[in-house]
């Protein structure tokens, strides 16, 4: 008994002589045993700490249309976002719904209209958050007090598509209004921003088409941009991490039909695209303000 007591007293005395060798306190062992390499032949590495997410972006911005106002935007998703975003609407995907109905705001299922999936992310998710305020910082001076939850949609091989339409509303839809105001009771709304990024671009064809608006000239690079039949309409190719933004309304608050688009069918492959859409409260002011 009392061998083995004698040799675990010589074994810390051991690596008692070894900490003082190296200037090692209990104060600071923990701290310095992650670089002192340790007697017995190997050393422990901290796990570094991951580096928190960062809602910084850098992009750059295309004019495309001046009126209406519709701006290419390149880079506007970081790639570590795609990949949280597609991850975080995995199992939230069902099928695409249209709005129809005597006052436009009731969700109906018209696979002739539309045919994808469609999956609504959290508000509170921290991209999420980031991506909103991010559209908020890009309106600057314009209306932007509310963004509604985003949306990702995903359209597959065998013909996926959306058939043209306007994201603004024939009549103003009724929502709370703009958060911290007193007065809560719903006021008349639309959609005034529109956002589409491209999260995933492995398909042939499905370009968003805008048949209203400029085309682009030839020169115009071809991964982003395609010359519609006739020169006619703007033709945009998805592209990972890129987006397109248009404003949807006049200045008096009523719908610009020039913003009708389309998501053409899908070849082959999938696309993945994100809507991002901002609010406007007729009763606010729409440009400058407090």
């Amino acid at each position: 008994m009392l061998m083995p007591v004698s040799m675990m007293l010589l074994s810390i005395l051991r690596f008692g002589q070894f900490f003082s060798e190296h200037g090692i306190t209990l104060s600071n062992a923990f701290d310095k045993i992650e670089s002192v390499p340790l007697p017995f032949g190997f050393s422990i590495q901290r796990q570094p700490d991951a580096s928190p997410y960062s809602c910084d972006q850098n992009y750059t911005i295309e004019l495309l249309s001046i009126d209406p106002l519709v701006m290419y935007i390149n880079n506007f998703v970081r790639e570590e976002e795609i990949k949280h975003l597609i991850a975080l609407g995995k199992d939230r995907f069902s099928t695409s719904m249209v709005f129809a109905g005597s006052d436009g705001f009731r969700e109906v299922l018209n696979r002739t209209m539309r045919s994808s999936e469609t999956a609504f992310l959290p508000k509170e998710d921290v991209v999420c958050e980031c991506l909103t305020k991010r559209m908020q910082s890009l309106l600057g001076n314009v209306q932007h007090a509310e963004v509604e939850a985003l949306q990702i949609v995903k359209y597959a091989m065998g013909g996926d598509h959306y058939r043209s339409h306007t994201d603004w509303f024939d009549a103003p839809k009724f929502d709370y209004p703009i958060p911290g105001s007193k007065d809560r009771t719903p006021k008349p709304s639309n959609r005034l921003g529109s956002i589409f990024a491209y999260l995933e671009d492995d398909c042939e064809r499905g370009e968003t088409y805008f048949p209203y608006l400029p085309s682009v000239s030839e020169s115009a690079d071809g991964r982003k941009f395609a010359l519609a039949d006739g020169d006619t309409g703007l033709l945009v190719r998805p592209r990972r991490g890129n987006a397109i933004f248009w404003n949807n309304l006049h200045p008096n608050g009523t719908g610009d039909e020039r913003t009708f688009h389309a998501s053409l069918p899908i070849e082959s492959g999938t696309k993945i695209g994100l809507n991002i859409w901002s609010r406007y409260f007729l009763d606010e002011v729409m440009v400058g303000g407090d």
